[in-house]
């Protein structure tokens, strides 16, 4: 195989390696809505008030999105609590339970 080929063909894997990560990447774990659809959710009663995740959460709230994940909607909740730790967690967007770390 001449030198060339061969880098045309690496190339060939990684440009279809990135493709494949893009896709089971996060976004495909949990479809996350926009500000608009979460207006909505919440308004629709599907979803509380972000406030209200806010205040049950122990740390401070660096990160909140309300997203799709296992068929139901969930906050995922990204928290700077004691000492500087940074945690992720998963709250049930409609009861407000914990259901993941």
């Amino acid at each position: 195989m001449r030198p060339g080929t061969a880098l045309l063909a690496i190339l060939l894997v990684l440009t279809s390696l990135a493709g494949h990560l893009a896709v089971v990447g996060p976004a495909a774990a949990a479809e996350c809505l926009s500000g608009a659809e979460r207006r909505q959710a919440v308004q629709s009663g599907q979803a509380m008030r972000p406030g209200q995740i806010r205040r049950a959460v122990q740390g401070e709230m660096i990160d909140l999105k309300l997203c799709w994940r296992g068929g139901r909607l969930v906050y995922v909740a990204t928290v700077l609590g004691a000492g500087g730790a940074v945690r992720r967690l998963t709250v049930d967007a409609f009861s407000g339970a914990l259901v993941g770390r």
